[in-house]
């Protein structure tokens, strides 16, 4: 909550950063939020940060929906960076550990793109309008703690000064989040009881969508494949449904946010695309999960074939939002 506040009185700060990037318009602030992913190696800090540059005044709405959702695809970034790394740390070729980061960045676009789509459409037709999740019980409860703290950040730093000083903050409380958790990859993983048998899509569905509701974070739930997979305790059957799971319920903590931000669209343009990301999740779980895993296991394993494939795919990964960003 104090990093909100740093980020949200500081948002105007960032407004040259902006121009300077070229932010503007959905391809604009899809390009930035899926970079900006990227770079911070998670999606939720980014998806904050959208939140607080819309109460800020520095995006619209259409373009702090497209960051928020481009922070989805590049927070799957750091899931194959972990991959790549265990692989070059074991000296494999097969690409078994970088595969499961493959297969969660491209189950992610294969849901979030045609969910953007819709939900972009959705807002245009004010679908939602109104929609409120009232954060100001929380808000007044709290503000006690960090609202002298905020106050006086905002009267000592100038703007940009103000949101950088956020931004450590957010990254610090995400951290502190990350070593609280228990580590779910050891020997003793409740996961490895089911990782010699394919299960059902819609059991690891739910199991993705639970551990995610646990950690809070996508990139952690979705991490916790890595070693898993690259030490054959989960079979590759099984990774994309868990992943589809954790996508449904990764941006739960970004619509806690929403309510907290203050401004009237913030929670509606979050549930717009929790809503359309199960809706086009669970015909892909429980319809026809066979036909779309083998496609999505083609893709993956010609993207890890070999370490060239690999380094081409990570140049794709990058790539792609720079060019939203030079369309925006």
């Amino acid at each position: 909550m104090l990093a909100l506040e740093l980020l949200k009185r500081g948002a105007s700060g960032l407004l040259p950063l902006l121009r300077v990037l070229d932010v503007d318009g959905v391809a604009g602030g899809l390009g930035f939020g899926w970079l900006g992913a990227c770079v911070l190696l998670s999606g939720s800090p980014v998806a904050a940060i959208a939140l607080a540059l819309l109460a800020g005044g520095a995006l619209s709405t259409l373009e702090a929906f497209a960051m928020i959702g481009g922070s989805r695809l590049g927070a799957s970034f750091v899931v194959l960076v972990l991959g790549a790394a265990d692989d070059f740390r074991a000296g494999r070729r097969d690409g078994r550990a970088a595969y499961v980061g493959a297969t969660a960045l491209l189950a992610t676009a294969a849901i979030y793109v045609p969910a953007l789509l819709c939900g972009y459409l959705a807002l245009d037709r004010g679908a939602l309008a109104g929609l409120t999740f009232e954060g100001r019980a929380l808000d007044s409860l709290l503000r006690p703690l960090f609202g002298a703290v905020a106050s006086a950040a905002a009267a000592a730093l100038p703007p940009l000064a103000l949101f950088g000083a956020g931004l450590g903050a957010l990254l610090a409380g995400f951290r502190a989040l990350d070593l609280a958790l228990p580590d779910l990859s050891g020997e003793r993983s409740p996961l490895e009881r089911v990782g010699r048998v394919v299960l059902r899509p819609v059991v690891l569905f739910l199991l993705g969508a639970g551990l995610t509701c646990l950690t809070l974070s996508v990139s952690v739930s979705i991490s916790l494949l890595v070693p898993l997979t690259a030490r054959g305790w989960i079979r590759r059957e099984n990774v994309w449904p868990y992943v589809c799971g954790a996508n449904v319920t990764t941006l739960i903590d970004t619509l806690l946010a929403g309510a907290l931000v203050g401004h009237p669209d913030a929670v509606r343009i979050v549930a717009l695309q929790i809503l359309f990301v199960a809706l086009l999740s669970l015909p892909v779980v429980l319809v026809f999960p066979h036909a779309f895993g083998r496609w999505l296991d083609r893709l993956a394993r010609a993207a890890t074939a070999a370490p060239r494939a690999r380094f081409t795919f990570v140049g794709l990964v990058l790539l792609i939002p720079a060019l939203l960003l030079g369309l925006g």
